[in-house]
């Protein structure tokens, strides 16, 4: 009979989250990301489309899933090309053929890839231990592309509640970004948006806010 490699315990999971995964606290609770947050807890923003996912063991025994992308647009970072990083997990369980399982897949709540997808990262910086990384606010930091209509695995729900912009700065149509509890919006928009923001330093500024609760 095969033994299995569980998980970490949860408790585990929150210790070594930085170190270890590239992903800070948002994995054991995962907090709400506003486009404010986005930006500003990301190393790398990249638009792109997903060329190869696969999966292994790393020489120090950690799963990892290994995502590589066609860079459509680096807003933030320096990655162009083709563009590889690690993300902590098996796509699936896997037999290690000396009668053990290992279990140790994505998380519950982090992003999963597939070949095809047009997508927009926005990226933690890489874990120091590992060199794993992840997206700011897990599910919430990888976006879909479809129809030239953008929107993360919650429907950017909240992606722009309590958030204050002058208007003045930006167009018409992201004018009403501000105004939707959730709901996809046009890509372009959306990185004109978030390029804008970057290169102009809106958040560091004070410019692109959240407002106080």
């Amino acid at each position: 009979m095969r033994r299995r490699i569980r998980p970490p315990l949860l408790a585990l999971l929150s210790l070594y989250l930085v170190a270890l995964w590239g992903a800070p606290a948002d994995a054991a609770s995962v907090k709400h990301r506003t486009i404010v947050d986005l930006i500003a807890l990301s190393d790398i923003i990249v638009a792109g489309r997903v060329e190869q996912v696969t999966d292994g063991i790393d020489g120090n025994n950690v799963p990892y899933t290994e995502v590589t992308l066609s860079v459509k647009e680096c807003l933030l970072g320096e990655v162009q090309g083709s563009y590889t990083f690690r993300q902590y997990g098996l796509i699936a369980p896997r037999d290690m053929g000396n009668g053990y399982v290992n279990l140790n897949c994505t998380p519950d709540g982090w992003p999963r890839y597939a070949q095809g997808e047009d997508v927009v990262l926005f990226l933690y910086q890489a874990a120091a231990m590992t060199g794993l990384r992840t997206t700011v606010g897990l599910f919430q930091g990888k976006f879909e592309v479809q129809n030239n209509l953008t929107c993360n695995a919650i429907n950017n729900q909240g992606l722009f509640t309590n958030v204050s912009m002058d208007p003045n700065l930006l167009s018409e149509a992201q004018q009403k970004f501000f105004g939707m509890p959730e709901g996809a919006v046009r890509e372009d928009e959306f990185l004109s948006l978030v390029r804008r923001a970057v290169d102009l330093g809106w958040v560091e500024m004070g410019v692109l806010t959240n407002e106080e609760n």
